[in-house]
């Protein structure tokens, strides 16, 4: 049952799906007990006795794997390429420095001093036993955006973060606004998470937006992640986090027709807001109509990562994998527009054709969506 004395619903036990899928249903946020890792060999190999992170073991098995690492300046960050085991004699130089960064639990107000941080580690492409490092809770397990891109031969979103003790997050809301949900496998972050809509109250939208939410009186909420436990952030709520202590994590973003509409509705606003940045240009005197739109969606998925054509194609192959490669034939019959999106048989005949989601869909509501979007 959940625990509701935290700004957020705190499961201390495992949910069922059916009592998860409200919050995902909902678009609301909860938290996780250290339930959720419980079993992940990563919380005994990648972590001390002390709970500090074990950098030996991690240097020895995986020091040869290659980083990002963000180093923040007061105009930006630049982001490195290097070794994990150079990211570690870092770390390292910092714990052991008489003089490391000081953050005092606030969130920084100046960022040349920040410690450096290594994100986005794509660790599950890297490393041969991902199953004993973790396990996907069962809840997240219905994931349309990592099956897609496992299926089509994309990179994943599926990250581990190392962050020693200071390290930041500056604002933002998640990549396509999927939903993320994040576990500490050591170490305390600190959130700063405010209401869908609250952002744009803000004077500006910088690094650390904590001072202009309680001067403006903004609806946020700043909550502490302890070692073992997990957040589930969704669609379109905007956040920053200070890493508290040295700190691991792992992170996935994901998404599935719960928050489908929400990811359809930004790639609606980022292609207007495309379409007028290059008229502004004078671009579209340029070129044809259907140049017009070509160009407009290339630059699109330049921007963004990913365009119209691959967030239905997601779509489809998961329609395929959970009702079967007879609704795409249907769909296609109804919806003759999703042709022109390139999904072709020789890639939907690959797909499983079996049931590996905790939940059934509305085969009917999913026709309904597309048709709602002018592909009908």
């Amino acid at each position: 049952m959940p625990d509701d004395d935290g700004p957020f619903q705190h499961f201390v036990f495992e949910p069922s799906y059916s009592e998860f899928e409200r919050f995902m249903h909902s678009n609301t946020p909860c938290t996780f007990g250290p339930w959720i890792s419980a079993s992940w060999g990563c919380t005994k190999d990648w972590v001390k006795d002390d709970g500090n992170p074990n950098l030996e073991y991690l240097g020895e098995h995986y020091g040869d794997e290659e980083v990002t690492v963000h180093a923040y300046k007061d105009e930006g960050f630049e982001c490195t390429q290097e070794t994990l085991a150079e990211f570690i004699s870092y770390w390292k130089s910092l714990i052991m420095s008489i003089d490391p960064p000081r953050h005092d639990n606030d969130f920084p107000k100046t960022y040349t001093s920040l410690p450096r941080y290594m994100k986005d580690w794509h660790f599950g492409l890297c490393i041969e036993n991902k199953d004993h490092v973790y396990s996907v809770p069962a809840i997240f397990t219905d994931d349309w955006l990592n099956f897609h891109l496992d299926f089509s031969g994309g990179n994943d979103y599926i990250f581990s973060y190392f962050g020693p003790a200071g390290s930041f997050t500056p604002f933002h809301a998640d990549v396509f606004r999927s939903y993320s949900w994040s576990v500490n496998v050591c170490g305390k972050k600190k959130w700063l998470i405010l209401y869908p809509g609250e952002e744009s109250k803000l004077e500006e939208n910088g690094y650390n937006v904590f001072d202009q939410c309680i001067r403006r009186n903004l609806r946020h909420v700043v909550l502490i992640q302890n070692p073992g436990e997990g957040i589930f952030v969704p669609s379109g709520w905007w956040h920053q986090v200070l890493n508290l202590e040295d700190t691991i994590s792992i992170n996935h973003n994901w998404c599935n027709f719960h928050c489908i509409p929400r990811m359809w509705n930004y790639f609606e606003a980022e292609l207007a807001a495309t379409e007028a940045e290059l008229r502004s240009f004078g671009c579209h005197e340029l070129m044809s109509p259907d140049e017009w739109t070509t160009q407009c969606h290339i630059v699109l998925r330049a921007n963004i990562g990913m365009g119209f054509p691959e967030l239905v194609r997601l779509i489809l192959i998961n329609v395929v994998r959970i009702f079967g490669k007879k609704h795409l034939d249907h769909l296609q019959e109804v919806i003759p527009q999703l042709t022109t999106y390139s999904v072709c048989s020789e890639q939907t005949s690959k797909v499983p054709d079996r049931l590996c989601c905790p939940q059934l869909y509305d085969m009917e509501g999913i026709e309904m969506f597309l048709r709602s979007k002018g592909l009908g």
